[in-house]
């Protein structure tokens, strides 16, 4: 019995189009593909909508022009959105030419696209082979009356059949189980690219598991919150077009919060793209149909703010961003990561300032800096600020009022636990230091740590011995 196929496609596939039709009657099923007899208007809509209602597979050759805007593939997509609601098991997407991830519509990337390596014709055909074969009716074939035979024979052993393949399942639970596991493991290493190779894997064995595809969802967000050129051999942009059919499918399919987590992390894929000089993206769209879901979704706040200040768009604005999130009570930690690194991203005076208040409330409020390794964290991201400012003298009266003194001096002992110095640092340490406490009125410890500094400097020349022996002589008078 064979199965009716819409198939999609530009004029300028037309000799792909015919010889795909051409391979896929000659296996037996009715391909719908030809628009040119049909009349204009309401009926021709009318005819195809009926096309594809009355189709059991959906084939759609992706070019750059199927996909432009104004084309009535799109249209033609539509209509196969309205009768599947989910692509899955119903529509084969074909990438016939290169065409950017961002310009598929969404509903093709929730399903793997088939990318064909050699001939198209082939290829299509032996994919829709493989999605038709369980809905036909093979055993109506010669063929199939032997295998009947074989069928009745395992009925009359129905009870080593029900064995064997509960001890096959529980044999796939276990492959997957142990999988999910291992990708874990290396999630939390950071060898993410590793875990994913695990979950595919996993997505094999099991293609249904919720199990799976919530672990791929996780790692896919996971991994863009923290992408590094060198966890994949090529770039921050082969890292996104990697997870974005993940993020994708479950945007589409999901509700709610984890639905918009997932379409904020599209957004920030399409950030990681502008940075390799992919252009025509706004990741404010996808932010924004976030919020739509869940108004106070921490993913879309915080990303939303750091664009923001990339953009060197107003501070309120980010913070409006920042504080949504936070009232969130989700990912605190990750929501400071990102504002910090947003404020740290132009590097100018206000936004300096900024960042050392951020750090201040953070103080005060019993949070923790992000820290990846001591070497990386983000208390030592503002090791600079302190030096521009402070040592440099680069704008140095905006910046000391930015906190009153006593919050300046605790935030700084907060930042760099004296007991914690790398010992290239001591000498800076000591020099900030005694400046802070001299700020916040604390003579007396202020001569203290200058007297150290010069101890240590011996006979050194330069900045720090002058300004240390020009503030011991106004100090100890």
């Amino acid at each position: 019995m064979k199965s009716t196929i819409f198939l999609s496609y530009s004029s300028p596939q037309s000799e792909a189009a015919s010889r795909i039709e051409l391979a896929l009657e000659a296996d037996g099923h009715s391909v719908f593909r030809d628009r040119t007899d049909l009349p204009p208007g309401e009926s021709f809509d009318a005819r195809i909508r009926i096309a594809i209602k009355e189709s059991d597979l959906f084939i759609f050759l992706i070019s750059q022009q199927s996909v432009s805007e104004g084309r009535y593939t799109l249209t033609e997509l539509k209509f196969a959105g309205e009768k599947w609601g989910h692509p899955a098991g119903h529509v084969l997407p074909v990438l016939t030419e290169p065409v950017p991830m961002q310009a598929i519509p969404e509903f093709l990337r929730a399903v793997t696209m088939l990318q064909p390596r050699g001939d198209l014709v082939a290829e299509v055909a032996a994919a829709v082979e493989r999605m038709t074969a369980p809905r036909r009716h093979w055993f109506l074939r010669p063929q199939g009356v032997a295998l009947a035979v074989l069928v009745a024979l395992l009925i009359a052993v129905g009870v080593w059949q029900g064995l064997s393949r509960y001890s096959g399942r529980q044999e796939q639970t276990r492959q997957v189980t142990e999988l999910l596991k291992q990708g874990q493991l290396q999630a939390n290493s950071a060898n993410y690219s590793s875990a994913w190779n695990l979950l595919e894997r996993a997505s094999a064995i099991d293609t249904a598991s919720d199990a799976v595809i919530d672990a791929q969802e996780r790692l896919a967000m996971d991994w863009l919150d923290n992408a590094r050129g060198s966890q994949l051999t090529g770039s921050l942009k082969d890292i996104a077009d990697k997870v974005s059919p993940v993020l994708s499918r479950g945007a589409v399919a999901g509700k709610g919060q984890r639905s918009a987590d997932l379409l904020a992390h599209m957004g920030w894929g399409d950030f990681l793209r502008l940075r390799q000089g992919v252009g025509g993206l706004d990741p404010t769209q996808l932010y924004r149909r976030a919020i739509e879901i869940d108004p106070g979704n921490v993913f879309a706040h915080t990303m939303w703010g750091f664009e923001i200040l990339r953009k060197g768009e107003p501070i309120a604005d980010a913070n409006r961003h920042f504080a949504i999130a936070l009232e969130s009570k989700r990912q605190r930690e990750y929501i400071r990561h990102m504002q910090l690194a947003a404020l740290l991203w132009a590097r100018t005076p206000e936004l300096e300032s900024e960042a050392i208040r951020v750090a201040s409330e953070m103080r005060s409020g019993g949070e923790t800096m992000r820290a990846d390794t001591p070497e990386s964290s983000d208390a030592w991201r503002l090791w600079n600020i302190y030096y521009s400012r402070i040592f440099t003298r680069y704008d140095k009266p905006q910046f000391l009022a930015a906190l009153s003194p006593a919050d300046h001096l605790a935030t700084f002992r907060w930042l760099f636990p004296e007991d914690q110095l790398p010992t290239g640092k001591k000498h800076l340490y000591l020099y900030f230091l005694a400046q802070l406490q001299e700020l916040n009125g604390d003579r007396s410890n202020a001569l203290v740590s200058y007297r150290q500094l010069r101890s240590e400097l011996g006979n050194e020349q330069g900045r720090l011995v002058d300004d240390s022996d020009a503030a011991i002589k106004r100090l100890a008078n």
